[in-house]
């Protein structure tokens, strides 16, 4: 063992010198591969995993069982929100959907098989679901008709917003509400942020016109928000990049309201390859959260399952879905698209996932909206197999984000690095040998030394080593960690027994800040499937931000609102 992790040692030291542009000596095989880097790149796509269709016949059978009926049948009721229970295969055969009753003031869970052959199963839940775009809409609609404010709604001087928290549980009851923000064009009302109990059908005014993590002054920050209808947006596609004959990477893609987890991952990546090499099982952000300079508002859980509109030209696009309501959209050569960090304009003509080509990378991009904040989150794939990651932060009219807050991001890398079998290292700059990581561990970032993750096949050379950015930032106490390292669970349709989020949601109680810390329990990573979540944090004080990025460059997302690591291929 000890002369095979010399070997080990030897081999990923010159391969992370190569990688960083150390001359190689000569390579015979760079004539082949300067001709392959003048051969086309294609974008190619083909429909993958169960259709929404099968979900919605499946709810549908729900809906009229004796079963639901004779639970729901005489109450206000919606469904919230319908799922696949991802049992980590294409094909799932389970859904899970989330019920809540108004009248009684309860949340359901409903499990069942989608070939609707057994019974469901109803469970009374003991949390408060995340917020859908169906309740917002009614929502707004009780507050836009409220007496004294319906001649202004009607004459457009006044607008509403999806603010935070999007839901609140009204003081000394168990009564729900769907918070709507209120805001005056010409300043002629004060800004407010409602309750709306659906319930009664009335609007709630809070103390202080808004709830007690959030504000609502004359002060706002951000342009128009911009709410469009609930796109078409479910689904996935088997994405190919081909250059001339050569293969560069193969991935299922999920848009975000079709994710996985409890409160989505947004583009969501399963089953990676590079050059016909396993490199992810599954790559997702499935934890999202804001904490408040002061707790001036918030804290916040956020979630990543909801689209907004970003501007994605249509002419000459191809596959998936040329759908300017959501889905997938395949740009043409030369074509990119655009967001709000680029335009600072909260609209556009698509909602979904837009993939292209810029320089030598392709691309996969979407925006996604959490109550008042902006999301952007892009994948970039180099034709050398770098991969990276981005996440962008912008907002919309509101009081809060003129305050200095910090936003934390969580990626969760399920590394295949070739197959399952893995082994892991810390990477120190400086140092003559790798640091092998045995069992599950928790660390931080260490800029000066240039600290990296190197996951490596455990049959064989090839690795991904992740590394840190410094726009990245540093974990404070709200945001626990930079980097944890575990042993992957089995999918089980749980999130959180499958480790794949800690099942904190959106609402107005509870701790917000990401609990995986109790993961790390001793497991052992060698020779095992590994899982490597990374946080990064973003300082946002920008008391007049207008959602432009400062030092954005051309159309690609970077500079000061924008974080992720780099993760590139040793010897592949």
């Amino acid at each position: 063992m000890a002369i095979r992790f010399l070997g080990v040692i030897l081999v990923c030291s010159l391969a992370l010198s190569a990688a960083h542009g150390l001359p190689n000596g000569g390579d015979p095989k760079s004539k082949k591969r300067s001709k392959r880097a003048r051969a086309e790149v294609k974008i190619t796509g083909v429909p993958a995993g169960p259709p929404k269709t099968a979900l919605d016949a499946a709810v549908s059978r729900l809906a009229a069982s004796s079963d639901f009926q004779s639970t729901f049948g005489t109450v206000k009721y919606r469904v919230l929100s319908s799922q696949y229970l991802d049992n980590g295969t294409q094909t799932p055969t389970r859904f899970r959907s989330i019920i809540y009753d108004y009248t009684n003031d309860r949340t359901y869970s409903a499990t069942g098989d989608l070939a609707g052959r057994e019974a469901v199963k109803f469970t009374e839940e003991a949390f408060q679901p995340v917020r859908s775009d169906e309740e917002f809409a009614e929502a707004a609609a009780v507050a836009r008709s409220e007496e004294g404010l319906a001649a202004s709604f009607a004459g457009g001087g006044l607008t509403v917003y999806e603010p935070m928290p999007p839901i609140t549980v009204l003081n000394g009851t168990i009564e729900r509400l769907v918070n709507v923000g209120i805001l005056s064009r010409a300043g002629t009302f004060k800004h407010e942020i409602v309750g709306v109990s659906l319930k009664r059908g009335v609007v709630v005014h809070y103390d202080g016109g808004a709830p007690p993590t959030a504000r609502a002054t004359d002060a706002v920050c951000g342009p128009p928000a911009n709410i469009p209808p609930e796109p078409n947006g479910f689904g996935q596609v088997q994405i190919t990049v081909t250059q001339g004959s050569v293969t560069l990477w193969e991935m299922l893609v999920s848009t975000p309201v079709g994710s996985s987890g409890s409160n989505g991952s947004g583009v969501e990546l399963q089953n990676v390859k590079y050059k016909g090499k396993m490199v992810f099982k599954r790559a997702h952000v499935p934890i999202l959260d804001v904490q408040y300079a002061g707790d001036a508002c918030g804290p916040f859980r956020d979630w990543t399952n909801q689209q907004s509109a970003f501007s994605a030209p249509t002419d000459g696009a191809t596959f998936p879905n040329v759908d300017i309501n959501g889905g997938f959209i395949i740009l043409a050569p030369g074509q990119v698209a655009t967001t709000i960090l680029e335009t600072g304009d909260d609209g556009g003509n698509f909602r979904g996932v837009a993939i292209y080509r810029q320089g030598n990378e392709t691309v996969m991009v979407t925006e996604m909206g959490a109550g008042w904040y902006r999301y952007i989150m892009e994948w970039r794939f180099a034709d050398d197999g770098t991969i990276r990651p981005r996440f962008g932060f912008g907002s919309v009219a509101d009081s809060c984000v003129c305050n200095t807050h910090f936003h934390h991001v969580y990626w969760r890398f399920d590394f295949d690095v070739v197959n399952s079998a893995n082994k892991v290292f810390q990477v120190e700059r400086g140092r003559k040998f790798l640091q092998p990581i045995t069992t599950e561990a928790a660390t931080f970032r260490n800029i000066a030394t240039n600290r990296r993750i190197l996951v490596q096949n455990a049959s064989g050379d090839e690795a991904y080593v992740l590394t840190p950015n410094l726009s990245d930032g540093t974990a404070d106490a709200f945001a626990v960690g930079d980097i944890w390292v575990l042993r992957a669970k089995p999918m089980t349709g749980d999130p959180v027994a499958s480790e794949i989020d800690d099942g904190i949601f959106p609402d107005s109680t509870g701790p917000k800040s990401i609990n995986i810390s109790p993961w790390v329990n001793g497991e052992s990573l060698m020779n095992q499937d590994v899982v490597v979540w990374y946080g990064a944090h973003f300082t946002h004080d920008d008391a007049d931000f207008r959602a432009l990025n400062p030092n954005r460059s051309g159309n690609i997302i970077s500079g000061s609102h924008v974080v992720g690591p780099d993760l590139r291929p040793i010897r592949w």
